[in-house]
């Protein structure tokens, strides 16, 4: 399991020395499981002898994925989260017109609040509106901004400097001078790709809730951290 979780781990094919290393194994004994795994199409050897994962960890891998369900996984979990906070949390997903809430789960603690179920958030002065952008291609979200940006003038290096903060950190936070009286930050649930598949956004009155060092904004990142590892995500930091 070594030898494939190090295959696994890198872009291209690894030669004999290079992947038995990386397993912690000696060569002549990584060579033996290889070649079986290279018998059952685990793996497999190009013709300058290095290895690469094969046709059945393609086949294993994609059928991992499709039994996968991220959006309902999460919901389900929610209350978990919201239990630990004691905030409310929404789950967004992206439409064609932006960040679209798709679940409320609310905390003990009345929120009054104008968003419902299927309110479209915006884009650039919403911390899930920055997370999801962060976290998805260009291609996917430019109409939608584009869009925003013809209702209302965005500040674009204040919106960049916000983007390049979410994909460092996975947190992006919209404190009270945007919305009054409420707080709020988010972080993405990534697939295998990277992208986001659905941002968590927890939403207060408390204005700390916009500050890194919050404990439920900790709460937060590690509750989608783990959703995402689940899914395959490379960890922060990985190429």
């Amino acid at each position: 399991m070594r030898l494939l979780e190090a295959l696994e781990r890198v872009d291209g094919p690894l030669a004999l020395k290079d992947v038995s290393a990386m397993a912690g194994m000696d060569p002549s004994s990584a060579h033996r499981y290889l070649a079986s795994f290279a018998r059952c199409g685990l793996v497999r050897q190009s013709d300058d002898t290095r290895y690469d994962l094969g046709p059945l960890a393609l086949r294993v891998g994609l059928a991992a994925m499709q039994r996968v369900e991220p959006l309902q996984l999460t919901e389900r979990l929610l209350p978990e989260l919201v239990a630990e906070t004691g905030f409310t949390a929404l789950l967004s997903v992206w439409s064609n017109r932006g960040p679209t809430v798709v679940h409320w789960q609310r905390s003990p603690t009345p929120l009054l609040s104008n968003l419902a179920l299927g309110s479209v958030l915006p884009i650039s002065i919403s911390a899930t509106g920055t997370i999801l952008v962060a976290f998805l291609p260009s291609a996917v979200t430019a109409d939608a901004l584009a869009a925003e940006g013809r209702r209302f003038r965005i500040n674009r290096e204040a919106f960049k400097g916000a983007l390049q903060r979410a994909r460092k950190t996975r947190l992006a936070f919209i404190d009270s001078t945007v919305t009054p009286g409420l707080a709020a930050v988010a972080s993405p649930v990534l697939l295998w790709n990277g992208e986001a598949v659905v941002a968590v956004t927890l939403i207060g009155p408390d204005p700390d809730l916009a500050k890194p060092a919050h404990p439920a904004a900790r709460a937060l990142h590690e509750f989608c951290a783990r959703l995402s590892r689940g899914f395959g995500a490379p960890e922060p930091g990985a190429a």
